[in-house]
């Protein structure tokens, strides 16, 4: 379902229904007794929010800053661009850009599921989908200068842990391959598209197609998107791959990176410091690809409305106006912290941890 595209509350509200609901926090219940669990620590999981307040267990969840009411709040969240049609790009951002906020902050998906559950059990139920995704200590798997968003009481600072995104600081790099440092000795520009696994095969081949009709020097990273019998017969100027060990380093050697606007790329397009093109599959990626665009360091263009000379126009725009987004890039680059999160993140954990026990 993902790979097809398909949104992320849309996903949620097909794959569990009521009785997969009760099912799920029956069964967390029975095993948190049995395993004597006294505190928590999930990803965003709505059945876990429900079993561990009916067993007054705390939870503390590792979440994507681009999905709490902070960011929200702060006005940065756009229109999703999977909801957009023929009407709604009729009306003005500013507009769609607030009822977005209004929706996200309010919004009852999934919520009304739960409020038999929380009735059963006797617990205070939920008022909006926010509160089935948040723990009672949230940690924020992003940087706060990357999201440009403010610290509060209930998302502290210290709650920012910063991006668990593999290799970020070069701890662990390994040589990049032959064939690639060969292909950028070449004269000219050169780019690397890098979109994930979830990016629909069809999109992946247009980008590719496009990229062929120019003459930049690409290295056109194709994970499981496609299989090798599947690869288009490219010119000279695009190297193809399935995997590349080392893409900060390799991000680093680029001109420019097209991404997908995944946590993995975007952190590592933004550490690289170089330019990025976006074209964001789902909601999150997309609200990844627009803080890179706040910093000045990308342009964000339509998986859905794709059109070859929109990206044509995207790699001219910024190797046009090359020094700008590259000094925009290097910025950002500098101001993003150098400590692992998920470093930050045992920290935290552990002083939660010793607050528990003390209450």
């Amino acid at each position: 379902m993902m790979r097809k595209g398909v949104p992320v509350e849309k996903l949620y509200s097909q794959l569990f229904k009521k009785k997969t609901y009760e099912f799920f926090v029956e069964e967390e219940i029975r095993i948190f007794e049995e395993t004597q669990v006294e505190i928590m620590v999930a990803s965003p999981i709505p059945t876990c929010r429900m079993s561990t307040r009916i067993l007054n267990l705390p939870l503390t969840v590792l979440i994507s800053g681009t999905l709490t009411p902070p960011f929200f709040k702060s006005g940065f969240a756009s229109f999703p661009e999977n909801y957009e049609n023929i009407f709604t790009k009729l009306l003005p951002s500013s507009i769609k850009n607030q009822f977005t906020k209004w929706y996200l902050l309010n919004n009852k998906l999934l919520v009304k599921n739960f409020k038999r559950i929380a009735r059963k059990y006797n617990v205070q139920p939920f008022r909006s989908f926010n509160d089935l995704h948040l723990g009672d200590h949230s940690l924020i798997g992003d940087d706060i200068n990357f999201l440009g968003v403010t610290p509060t009481e209930e998302f502290p600072l210290k709650n920012y842990i910063g991006p668990i995104a593999g290799d970020l600081f070069g701890r662990h790099q390994k040589e990049v391959d032959d064939d690639i440092q060969e292909h950028l000795k070449k004269p000219g520009k050169s780019i690397l598209l890098i979109m994930g696994s979830y990016c629909e095969k069809l999109l992946f081949l247009k980008i590719l197609d496009t990229l062929n009709q120019t003459n930049h020097n690409i290295i056109a990273v194709y994970t499981s998107i496609l299989e090798k019998e599947e690869l288009p017969k490219t010119n000279e100027n695009i190297l193809l791959k399935k995997f590349i060990p080392t893409p900060i380093v390799v991000n680093k050697m680029v001109d420019l990176a097209i991404i997908h606007g995944g946590r993995g790329t975007a952190y590592t397009a933004a550490y690289s410091g170089k330019p990025v093109i976006g074209i964001p599959i789902f909601i999150e990626h997309q609200y990844n690809i627009d803080n890179l665009v706040r910093h000045g360091t990308a342009i964000r263009i339509s998986k859905k409305f794709f059109k070859p000379q929109e990206l044509f126009n995207a790699i001219t725009t910024i190797f046009n106006n090359y020094n700008t987004y590259l000094i925009n890039a290097q910025q950002l680059a500098g101001k993003l912290t150098k400590e692992p999160g998920e470093i930050k993140a045992v920290e935290r954990l552990i002083e939660i941890v010793i607050s528990n026990v003390k209450k």
